[in-house]
């Protein structure tokens, strides 16, 4: 599945319907030397393995590949850290987990502790997430302790990986995700539904402008193939920017907290820096979020025949940059997602007949 398939996941969760940390301050100082970084993790897909761009890392902004350590340098001196996965590819996961362990990287002896934000857990579940981590759990056990299973998302063996470098790090984990009633809330009433005073406070009174949001909208009809009417989906762009707007804020609150930066752990789409979590940051904390303080990768599936990586949405000659940095990757072996959903929603319809 490639990226796009990615976003159908995430389309499909908003159609369903599908914590924030407390305040305080202080500043993150940036060394201008950080240690050594390490090689990064082998990949374990076979799926696209042999195809040219695998492994390879391509910076937008420069138009040019670059090192697995240009990117370990870059994530340890920002702030904010925003890695971007398709869900069910196991490779995303244990990049994202060597990513976490490299941007707790500083001089020797000056280490830092961001605090790593999860998408996978909304609000409400941060008081299991905080008492998980008051009794010093460790990582199998995270996932039975936050109810995982539960949740909707792939096994939480693959981002084991992820909570098990946290922990060995002693890095704060935040619940992220606005709850599902919220957003059914937006879907229903807009974001009036909020009220002001909340609406304000995520940046959800600007406008992303009509291109990006027209944007949002056509990747939403893309993610439900089709099948939906157009309009039908305008609510959920709406649901969209709350995710986002609720995600940053996250991320926000948690560096307030500690003063150590933040990592996101997301869907691709949700590290956007056009229209995703990122531009939320850049809205609300300019000042914390310019000269390179935030940070998006985006780990992405190859695809088969597109060779270049232009070839991929948002990479192209005078396209505005949507990641700093994109890592290719083998891609998980799944179906056609468009056949599921057809059917999904083919008994859905004789359901109701």
């Amino acid at each position: 599945m490639t990226c796009l398939a990615a976003l159908q996941r995430a389309a499909t969760r908003f159609a369903l319907g599908l914590a924030l940390v407390p305040l305080a301050g202080g500043a993150v100082s940036v060394a201008d030397e950080v240690a050594a970084p390490a090689s990064p993790p082998p990949f374990t897909l076979e799926e696209g393995r042999g195809h040219p761009l695998v492994g390879k890392i391509w910076s937008p902004v420069s138009a040019s590949f670059v090192e697995p350590a240009d990117v370990s340098r870059a994530v340890a001196k920002a702030r904010f850290v925003l890695l971007g996965e398709t869900h069910d590819n196991p490779d995303h996961h244990a990049l994202q987990a060597h990513l976490v362990s490299e941007a707790t990287k500083r001089e020797e002896g000056d280490a830092r502790t961001p605090s790593v934000v999860l998408e996978m857990l909304t609000r409400d579940l941060q008081p299991k997430v905080s008492a998980f981590m008051a009794e010093g759990g460790t990582a199998p056990g995270f996932g039975p302790a936050v109810g995982w299973a539960s949740l909707g998302w792939p096994d939480f063996a693959m981002y084991r990986p992820i909570i098990a470098a946290a922990l060995k790090a002693g890095l704060p984990i935040v619940a992220g995700d606005t709850p599902r009633a919220e957003r059914r809330e937006v879907a229903r009433k807009g974001i009036s539904a909020l009220g002001t005073e909340r609406a304000m406070a995520l940046g959800l009174d600007q406008s992303l402008g009509a291109t990006a949001e027209g944007e949002m909208l056509d990747t939403l009809e893309q993610g439900h193939c089709g099948l939906m009417p157009r309009e039908s989906l305008t609510p959920l762009v709406l649901v969209q920017r709350l995710r986002d707007a609720t995600l940053a804020h996250a991320m926000i609150e948690a560096d307030r907290q500690a003063g150590q930066g933040a990592i996101l752990i997301a869907g691709s789409g949700h590290v956007r820096r056009d229209l995703g979590a990122p531009w939320y940051l850049a809205s609300r904390a300019p000042d914390l979020s310019s000269g390179g303080q935030t940070i998006s990768v985006a780990f992405i599936e190859v695809r088969d025949g597109e060779n270049e990586p232009q070839a991929y949405a948002g990479l192209g000659a005078g396209a505005p940059a949507r990641f700093d940095f994109v890592w290719f990757t083998p891609r998980a072996a799944r179906g056609d997602p468009c056949e599921g959903l057809k059917e999904r929603f083919e008994k859905q319809g004789a359901g109701k007949g």
